[in-house]
């Protein structure tokens, strides 16, 4: 027996992690001598542009006996609960591989798991007529429709959708079928929102203009593992096409100030859901004021330690390096993966820009008695996102 498998017996790989207090498989907890300290689990979106998807989890089990492998099944629920018995994970387990690389090492099974949004992309909704309502009374038909359970965060100013249209004009009972998770983004284009599902397992439709009412979070520069780097990229967009009604019309705005310095660069969504000219009017205004022009973003940084995060939290980032664009910086939670390992956390966290969400300084937040000459004159509005990028140095 070598010495490295000799050591390895006598002095076991830590059983897991330390802030984990239970982990139950359909109901019945695990012995959690047999977790190995490693547990990640991926929150939310992994880029800003990408789509929505499940919360996953993945736990590696060590030493499970052939009689034990019946009760890792897939399908099984699985509940992981921190320190204060509160749900960090809740789902369902989608993959199983077992790994046993001889008679001197344990096995490992390393658990996968899904939460709720994955069951969305196999419950079937629509093949009828909605009626013209509400973005959030859409979005809560479309949950109900799928049994699944969800909450929806609409803006204040709640956008109005036209009625379904049949897909065949010929033919006025042919109205589209589709998966839940499909519909469930139909209108991100026009509407602006994100979905995920929570730490309770409940699915959460989130408008970008809701996010104002989330309480951000000062975040300390110490518990940041490493200077973060910045960029910009010329995806601006100054021209916006936007239907409304499934087809029934479309809008066009334009950027004048923005094409004379990047040329016509342009985005279109011709069948949007939006009621009417109006509202479509309204929103492409809305996206032309947050794409027009290139701004410096921080798209992700790593956190040590467990901060308290929510998807379409402000980051409150102060104090930055004299080298950091800003001095200050408010960027907005899309995603996150926690990485437990032993006695450790670390949060990998995706960020993007808070005038996506429409978060740049509003005038009430401006300091009383601020004078123009104490005004940066190279700040525009849009990069206001905090008082002190509006002040002089």
């Amino acid at each position: 027996m070598s010495e490295l498998v000799e050591l390895e017996l006598l002095e076991p790989t830590p059983r897991a992690p330390a802030y984990v207090s239970a982990v139950l498989v359909n109901g019945v907890a695990l012995d959690l001598d047999r977790c190995l300290a490693s547990l990640t689990i991926r929150h939310g979106l992994d880029a800003p542009d990408s789509d929505p998807q499940s919360t996953v989890a993945t736990l590696p089990l060590r030493n499970i006996t052939r009689d034990e492998l019946a009760t890792y099944q897939v399908g099984a629920s699985l509940l992981i609960l921190d320190v204060n018995s509160s749900p960090i994970f809740t789902g369902q387990v989608s993959d199983l591989v077992l790994v046993d690389d001889g008679l001197e090492t344990d096995d490992v099974l390393t658990v996968t798991a899904t939460s709720t949004l994955a069951l969305a992309g196999g419950r079937n909704v629509g093949g009828h007529q909605w009626p013209a309502e509400l973005f959030s009374q859409r979005m809560a038909r479309i949950l109900n429709e799928a049994g699944l359970t969800g909450v929806v965060r609409a803006a204040g100013a709640d956008v109005p959708l036209a009625a379904t249209v049949p897909t065949d004009p010929l033919d006025p009972s042919s109205y589209a079928s589709m998966d839940a998770l499909t519909a469930l983004q139909m209108e991100r284009g026009a509407v602006g929102y994100t979905v995920f599902d929570d730490e309770t397992g409940r699915i959460v439709v989130q408008a970008y203009d809701a996010r104002g009412a989330i309480d951000a979070l000062l975040l300390d520069a110490g518990s940041v593992l490493y200077s973060p780097a910045w960029g910009m990229t010329l995806d601006v967009v100054n021209r916006i096409v936007l239907g409304y009604g499934y087809g029934a019309g479309s809008v066009t705005v334009d950027e004048p100030v923005s094409q004379s310095i990047y040329g016509v660069r342009w985005s279109g969504l011709f069948d949007s859901g939006l009621a009417d000219q109006q509202t479509a009017q309204t929103r492409a205004a809305v996206w032309l004021d947050r794409l027009a022009y290139p701004r410096w973003h921080m798209p992700g940084l790593t956190i040590l330690g467990r901060a308290p995060l929510e998807i379409g939290m402000r980051l409150n980032l102060y104090a930055l390096p004299a080298s950091a664009p800003y001095a200050s910086w408010t960027p907005i939670v899309e995603g996150w993966v926690d990485t437990l390992e032993g006695d450790t956390w670390t949060q990998d966290v995706v960020l993007s820009d808070p005038i996506f969400s429409g978060l740049a300084l509003r005038w009430q937040e401006v300091t009383a008695g601020l004078q123009w000459q104490q005004v940066n004159p190279a700040c525009r509005w849009t990069d206001a996102d905090v008082i002190g990028n509006l002040r002089r140095a």
